[in-house]
């Protein structure tokens, strides 16, 4: 059986990210002939993936699917529209028993509203893929027997029930040679690595990376966890620099010297708020205090990029609250200068969130709106702060 691979487009305006997700399934399929394809490097992706589908002639045609959107409310991209075109390229290109597959984070996320929005999808792949694709591929008449699936049946959607949790330890290594690594090098937070899901540093050896992003959500979270990552880098003697997203509340002045040593070089921090009512109110089990100590112990690391995320006007936001974020500001720029950066975003409402109830209970979305469609949760009584951030945001060019 041909299987193809295919990361979803992002339209040519968003640096690549090599498809680890991709490379995880393609590791996990055993005796068919794989081909990989991310339309993300391809300077003319339609007509290069044209070309792929009549050569390889693919029986299975799988999809990652990771973002929506860009979950930015100032310029909103909607890589989902992109996903679509793909999906009228395949069926206008692909032989008329090819089967299209489609999983991934966002997937996942929107599953059962993307199955009814896109009829042309065969099969959705929910969560971890590693066991449930190569299952499926084996049991394309019959996919109720395969659990963790989304298929149809008489012109309805059906879910055949969430998988058991796979034991992550067991599963293969990443396959980074079905895609070439190449047109990733050199572009910042490219090329992913996951401590959660095993160690994967030994594949970067021979491919000529040199930086990295620990894409785990937050490396430092169980602590010992990434000091052990930290001292097995330094014991390897891995000549690599990196970077990854930390939680304040588990950084120490020793623990910032380890990841020093061990090569890291961008520390990113999404505290979203800058008060302890604000903090509270997003769930994130830190304090304003967490926010400001990390920042006196970041200060004092020579060459050590630090990197900033808040919300524009999150729950709990007050104009005593948005001074205070704007004077923080100010003050990391005069003392970090071009080694502190900062992003100023809104939040994208997600079903089964208490963020979805809160808007829902303060009348900005309605219980049935369907959010595959991106809607943004600003705080009614300070929208003001919104339209300030992004007026300063347009002052400064962004």
């Amino acid at each position: 059986m041909n299987i193809l691979l295919i990361q979803a487009y992002l339209g040519g305006t968003e640096p690549p990210v090599f498809p680890l997700g991709l490379s995880c399934i393609a590791s996990s399929i055993e005796g068919h002939a794989i081909k990989a394809f991310d339309p993300n490097v391809s300077k003319d992706p339609h007509q290069e993936l044209i070309h792929m589908l009549k050569g390889f002639q693919p029986d299975v045609i799988g999809i990652s699917l990771r973002d929506i959107d860009s979950t930015n409310t100032r310029k909103v991209i909607f890589y989902y529209r992109y996903f679509k075109e793909i999906i009228d390229l395949l069926k206008a290109n692909s032989p008329n028993h090819s089967k299209i597959i489609v999983g991934g984070s966002g997937f996942s996320m929107f599953a059962s509203k993307i199955m009814q929005d896109e009829p042309r999808i065969d099969f959705g792949v929910y969560l971890e893929g590693e066991k449930t694709f190569p299952e499926l591929i084996r049991n394309l008449k019959d996919p109720h027997k395969v659990k963790g699936i989304f298929y149809r049946k008489n012109g309805r959607v059906l879910f055949t029930g969430s998988r058991d949790h796979v034991d992550l330890n067991m599963l293969p290594a990443p396959d980074r040679t079905i895609i070439g690594i190449e047109p990733y090098i050199g572009i910042p937070d490219a090329i992913g690595v996951e401590t959660k899901r095993g160690c994967a540093l030994s594949c970067i050896y021979d491919s000529g990376v040199r930086s990295f992003m620990f894409v785990d959500s937050v490396f430092n979270i169980p602590l010992s966890h990434a000091e052990a990552i930290c001292e097995e880098m330094i014991q390897r003697r891995i000549n690599a620099l990196w970077s990854a997203w930390f939680n304040e509340k588990y950084i120490t002045e020793e623990f910032v010297k380890l990841v020093r040593r061990a090569g890291c070089e961008k520390i990113m921090l999404s505290p979203d708020g800058f008060s302890d009512e604000v903090l509270f109110s997003l769930g994130k089990a830190m304090n304003k205090r967490d926010i400001l100590e990390t920042y006196d112990i970041l200060k004092k690391i020579d060459r050590m990029e630090v990197c900033y995320n808040f919300f524009k006007n999150p729950p709990a936001q007050s104009f005593y609250t948005f001074v205070k974020l704007l004077f923080f500001y100010l003050k990391a720029k005069m003392e970090l200068k071009n080694r502190v950066h900062f992003e100023f975003n809104s939040i994208r409402i997600e079903p089964n969130t208490q963020l979805y109830e809160i808007a829902s209970n303060e009348g900005m979305i309605d219980k049935g709106d369907n959010l595959l469609y991106p809607k943004f949760y600003s705080q009614r009584d300070t929208r003001y702060i919104e339209r300030i951030f992004d007026l300063l945001l347009r002052i400064k060019g962004k």
